[in-house]
C-alpha cells in the first residue's frame, strides 16, 4: 500500500515538525544548562534542572517517538522504503543512538541534577558530583543537539543515494 500525494505530504508535514520540536527543544535543554554557569548559587539553579527535567519527559520523549513513529510510516508507505537509501539508513541508525543515549544516560543525568540542586540549593555549585554531571549533560547534550542537526540536513540534502540492487549469483 502507498500513500497518496496529500496523505504522504501530511506525514512529512508531521514527521518535520516532531523533528524540528525534538531539535528545538534540545536546543533550548542546551541553553539552560549553559545559562548555569552565568548564575549565581541559588534556586535559579534548581528551577533551569527542573526545567530541563519537564522539556526533556514532556516535549523531548513525546517529539522523538512521534518523530520515530512518522518516520516509519514514512519509510513503510512510501518510495523511501527501510534499507533503499543509504541516506535513511543512517538517519535510522543516527535516531537510535540518539534515543538510547537520552534514555539511558542523559535523561537519568537530567533527574540526578535536578535531585541534587534542590538538595544542594545555594551549595550545589560545590558539589562535585554536581558539577561533574553537569558538565557531562552539557556537552552531552550540545553532541545530541549536533547531531539532530546532522539528521535533518541528511534528510534535506539526501545525499549518498539509493543503494545498488543487491545481485545474486547463480551457478
Amino acid at each position: 500500500m502507498r500513500l497518496k500525494i496529500s496523505q504522504r505530504s501530511w506525514l512529512l508535514s508531521l514527521h518535520i515538525a516532531t523533528g524540528g520540536l525534538w531539535f528545538g527543544t534540545a536546543l533550548c535543554s542546551v541553553a539552560l544548562a549553559l545559562s548555569i554557569l552565568l548564575l549565581k548559587p541559588g534556586e535559579a539553579i534548581h528551577g533551569i534542572n527542573l526545567a530541563r527535567n519537564v522539556l526533556g519527559q514532556y516535549i523531548i520523549i513525546p517529539a522523538a517517538v512521534f518523530s520515530v513513529i512518522t518516520g516509519v510510516l514514512l519509510c513503510g508507505f512510501t518510495n523511501w522504503g527501510f534499507f533503499k537509501h543509504y541516506w535513511v539508513m543512517v538517519k535510522q541508525l543516527v535516531t537510535l543512538v540518539l534515543i538510547m543515549l537520552g534514555s539511558v544516560w542523559l535523561g537519568p543525568m537530567t533527574k540526578e541534577m535536578t535531585a541534587l540542586s534542590e538538595a544542594g540549593r545555594s551549595q550545589v555549585l560545590q558539589n562535585p558530583d554536581y558539577l561533574t554531571l553537569q558538565t557531562t549533560a552539557t556537552l552531552v547534550g550540545a553532541l545530541q543537539t549536533l547531531a539532530l542537526l546532522t539528521v535533518i540536513i541528511v534528510s534535506t540534502l539526501k545525499p549518498w543515494g539509493k543503494r545498488r540492487a543487491v545481485q545474486s549469483s547463480t551457478k
